[in-house]
């Protein structure tokens, strides 16, 4: 990679300042020198990981070129797009530019130290300060560098004199990522890995540490190095090789490794595969081997800035395909006679969930992209615009929401840059079903630098491979496709991606999108149009969004004086968003009270525009939506306190063995320990199914309790023998409480204590009372010819029980005004009296209000950014008894699988939570449906006995469904599959 630094305005200096160390001149400074060299990192400092580019200092040397003599040393702080003020002399100079040196004493001391130019090879960098927690050292050298009198800029070597020079950095160290394979599930065995022999460290001005010794190692393993390790499906080919197990690890930075002769592997680094109870295999490694590709010999140096891929099988011995590649960007220059433009690659990769930059220069005045793309290797042409997002300059423009480029006369030279996405040819659902394994197509873009007048062109053609593996769909609030929301753990400060398809104007015009942090937020959150540099983003196993910070868009001035703000674009809607620093609150590990903040998106297309706000949560702990102890304006409990509101946890549910399994997990179900579920790791992920109990007290049903079935699988209907248990013949009550007083002999107790598998610390949310029957509102509800009548048929008085409500947990902690009753259609039919002179059927009436935005529930339908659902591709999760033919979900058929669903939240505080719209499994036989359109939460809490369709008399518990435009309470059969949402423990439920 070629780190780029910009020196600008080379001009005259009467001062030299030797060893100053951590400082910055002063105004006062730069007005009494007479000239400086003004240093400022740019935006070229680009690279598919963030932290690969990292500067946080940069040192100064200038050595007299007659003597060796140093006559400036100088250490600043330094970041993209900081100034630098460097005074110096007139004269002939050696300079050396060091960034991010080692912050150790001996370092320290000895550059400071430097009196000439010989005195830098004294200095050696430790391999401890080549870490993946701290930024690469780099280095670059100027030599003949004659600094002009009188403003009169620079010449380098004898060359032009320039205005401008631009420092190309070279990493001190070497990248290494791994992709391990195994011809069996090794997941039981695989450790770690440990690199031995690496170098002591490496000397300054020289190619070579062979004098070094080479007695360091390092070990890394899944206990305590997580974060390198991922865990990954085999694609197709590996499949096709026998492959069943990946391992991906990512980002080891060492010192660079080089020596001579190159085939001494007494100096070559050893990695070892570290398994246990088996043997370890491991390998020297070595970037050619005799025989291969015309090496004459073997190869063990590790070359400095450069990326080494390393892709082995685990077998004995180990076996490593080593690629090695340039550490980042190229430049590709393209001149004829006296025209040039350059661009930083030609042949980029893009999925449909991140994207590239390519920045360029040119002393033409007009750079852009021409209006079609060729497709593959023919001659077949599409739209530009209707492949990528707004790359074409329109009539008088000079620049697009994703292309700029500068031009300036005085000097002749321009520069540039453009983000590449895709845009409409990303796939809706319509494409994905005839693609349902993905596409892969390459685009070739053009590149064009011309006169004014569109003459004298001179065209650069760019690749671009594009690889698509989902569904996307257009911004729509009223069908549950925008994102709503974005979660972050407390410690989390990495990109969610936003990305939404915004259909054209009737013109054919791009639609237009803004977003803005909300006021109260603007200090706390992060924006930028900047795509995602996650390689795999958009893959079932994308990288981890803590490796990609989120920084305002450098190109886009609007952006960067907000300080990242407000952004806007055109078409796509895409942009990041992250918390600026982990959350401060006081507290333990996980338990710091969570921050909100909101966003307000607006985009306009055809002849409307929306704009609604999208709601931010950093914190995993627990915590209230609705705050306990405030006052309830209306309903039944219309100025009473909330007394019974509870800390939500914002995650399902989800049996231990199931936790983190991919689609290669078979089993269908696992039992659940009492009090031995865990949490998902993500809020979108669906976690477990459950159903609310079976019949305790029959032996018969013991392998059901706490059965914790696959979220996904089956989900056609079919399923063995022995899967669900659909008839309980339950013949008491079945009561959550171990106890009551003046219990009815009616009431089987502790359902509780057979059934709760929250974790300690946590139970299932109350929907009323525990140690009886809770009515919650009017019953009975059942009308005949205008007459209330009970199960047997009998006409009765309806009892309004509303006031049972004051001991609901689900409904004070999620409800603004907390309703009473069941939200049943209305409409639906039932037999009461069954076989006797009273048999008659009867309509169910609904007990709740209507539903009405913004009113009781506050709450979105839509997508959810949580670094999990926003980085993977949607695809289709079929539902047996879905009211859509199809429902979309990421990992899709696995224990881990994501969907759309829910935010509900607090209109005075933000608070927020989301609940995924997991769908349930049918009482009858466990069937999945609704998958992806709602959501269904079991209570603590017993309904009154209902009849049915068919007269038969159900006892039947309290259920929430949350989902779009359908929030309520449910009398439901406990033979039904639900999700599981726990609650804080506090007080003692009732």
């Amino acid at each position: 990679m070629i780190k780029k630094i910009h020196i600008l305005g080379i001009i005259l200096a009467s001062v030299l300042l030797v060893s100053c160390i951590e400082e910055r001149l002063s105004a006062d400074d730069t007005e009494n020198a007479s000239a400086y060299l003004q240093v400022r990192g740019n935006s070229l400092l680009s690279s598919t990981d963030p932290l690969d580019n990292e500067i946080k200092s940069l040192r100064i040397l200038a050595f007299k070129k007659s003597t060796g003599q140093c006559v400036s040393n100088k250490l600043y702080s330094a970041e993209l797009n900081d100034v630098i003020n460097h005074p110096i002399d007139e004269g002939v100079y050696d300079f050396v530019f060091l960034a991010n040196e080692p912050n150790l004493v001996s370092v320290l001391d000895g550059l400071n130290g430097i009196n000439d130019y010989a005195d830098l090879g004294n200095i050696t960098y430790p391999e401890q300060a080549f870490r993946s927690d701290v930024p690469v050292p780099m280095f670059q050298e100027l030599k003949n560098v004659e600094v002009l009198p009188n403003r009169g800029g620079a010449r380098v070597d004898g060359g032009e004199i320039q205005s401008l020079i631009e420092l190309q950095l070279e990493r001190l160290g070497t990248r290494v990522d791994i992709v391990l394979e195994g011809e069996e599930d090794l997941t039981n065995y695989f450790k770690g890995i440990t690199f031995y022999n690496l170098p002591e460290g490496i000397t300054l001005m020289s190619a070579s540490n062979a004098s070094l010794g080479r007695s360091k190692n390092r070990n890394f393993t899944l206990a305590d190095d997580a974060g390198y390790f991922t865990s990954v499906s085999p694609s197709l080919e590996q499949q096709s090789r026998g492959i069943v197990w990946v391992k991906k690890i990512t980002r080891f930075i060492l010192p660079f490794s080089n020596f001579s002769p190159e085939d001494d592997d007494s100096k070559a680094i050893t990695l070892k595969v570290d398994m246990e109870n088996r043997y370890s295999p491991s390998c020297h490694l070595k970037i050619q081997t005799k025989g291969v590709a015309g090496a004459s010999k073997d190869n063990y140096t590790l070359p400095y800035n450069s990326a080494l891929l390393l892709t082995g099988t685990i077998k004995a011995p180990l076996n490593l395909n080593i690629q090695v590649t340039p550490w980042g960007e190229e430049q590709h220059e393209w001149q004829v006679q006296n025209r040039y433009l350059n661009v930083s690659d030609i042949n980029v990769n893009i999925t449909d969930y991140n994207g590239v930059r390519i920045t360029f220069s040119s002393n033409m005045p007009v750079v852009k992209v021409l209006p079609n793309v060729i497709v593959g290797s023919g001659a077949q042409t599409m739209e530009t615009g209707k492949v990528f997002n707004d790359l074409v300059l329109g009539t008088g423009e000079t620049s697009t929401s994703r292309f700029a480029y500068t031009y300036d006369a005085v000097s002749g030279k321009g520069s540039g840059y453009m983000d590449i996405l895709l845009d409409e040819y990303n796939m809706d659902m319509a494409t994905f079903q005839v693609n349902p394994n993905g596409r892969s197509t390459v685009f070739r873009l053009v590149l064009s630098a011309e006169d004014e007048n569109g003459g004298n062109s001179l065209q650069r053609e760019i690749t671009v491979n594009t690889s698509q593996n989902g569904i996307h769909f257009a911004a729509n609030p009223w069908d549950g496709y925008t994102y709503i929301g974005a979660f972050f753990r407390e410690n989390e400060t990495g990109e969610r991606i936003i990305s939404m398809q915004l259909p054209k104007r009737t013109d054919g015009a791009l639609g237009f999108w803004n977003v803005k942090v909300d006021n109260p937020y603007k200090g706390q959150v992060i924006l930028s149009t900047t795509p995602s540099f996650d390689p795999y983003a958009g893959t079932d196993n994308p990288g981890r969004p803590e490796l990609y910070p989120v920084r305002p868009n450098e190109y886009k001035t609007e952006e960067v004086v907000s300080d990242g703000t407000e952004i806007k674009g055109k078409g796509r809607i895409y942009f990041r968003v992250a918390w600026r620093e982990a959350n401060n609150n006081s507290g333990n590990t996980g338990e710091k009270a969570p921050k909100y903040a909101t966003l307000t998106v607006t985009y306009a297309t055809a002849n409307w525009e929306v704009s609604y706000k999208l709601y931010l949560r950093q914190g995993e702990a627990a915590d209230y939506i609705m705050n306990q102890g405030t006052t309830i304006a209306s309903g039944p409990l219309s100025g009473t306190q909330r007394s019974y509101a509870r800390k939500v946890s914002p995650f399902n549910l989800i049996d231990p063995e199931m936790k983190n399994e991919d689609q290669n997990y078979v089993e269908l179900y696992e039992q659940t320990d009492k009090k031995g579920a865990e949490f998902v790791d993500y809020p979108t992920q669906a976690g477990t199914f459950y159903q609310w109990g079976v019949n305790k007290a029959d032996n018969t049903f013991l392998a059901y309790f706490r059965r914790a079935y696959h979220p996904a699988q089956p989900s056609n209907g079919t399923s063995p023998t022995g899967y669900w248990a659909n008839d309980q013949a339950i013949n008491k009550i079945p009561i959550w409480a171990s106890s009551g007083s003046g219990a009815s002999t009616d009431y089987e107790y502790g359902y509780g204590s057979e059934f709760e598998i929250c974790p300690p610390g946590y139970h299932r949310p109350t929907d009323g009372y525990t140690n009886q029957i809770s009515y919650n509102g009017p019953y009975p509800n059942y009308k005949w010819n205008g007459v209330y009548v009970d199960v047997e048929g009998n006409p009765v008085s309806q009892t309004n029980s509303s006031s049972n409500i004051a001991f609901f947990e689900w409904r004070q902690s999620l409800w603004k005004n907390p309703w009473q009753g069941e939200t049943v259609p209305g409409n639906e039919q039932v037999k009461v009296g069954l076989g006797t002179a009273k048999e008659k059927t009867a309509v169910r009436e609904r007990t709740a209000p209507a539903y009405q935005v913004n009113k009781d529930i506050f709450l979105l339908f839509g997508l959810y950014a949580d670094g999990y659902f926003d980085r993977r591709p949607k695809k289709i999760q079929l539902s047996t008894t879905s009211s859509y033919a199809t429902q979309v979900g990421v990992s899709v058929n696995s224990p881990s699988v994501a969907y759309r669903g829910s935010v509900v939240y607090n209109p005075e505080t933000n608070a927020s939570v989301f609940f995924p719209a997991t769908g349930r499994r049918k009482n009858t036989g466990g069937e999945l449906e609704y998958a992806g359109e709602t959501a269904y939460y079991w209570g603590a809490s017993t309904a009154p006995t209902t009849p049915t369709w068919d007269g038969i008399i159900v006892r039947v518990v309290w259920a929430i469904e949350i989902g779009n435009g359908n929030p309520g309470h449910l009398h439901t059969l406990p033979t039904f599959g639900h999700s599981i949402r726990c609650v804080k423990d506090e007080v003692s439920s009732n």
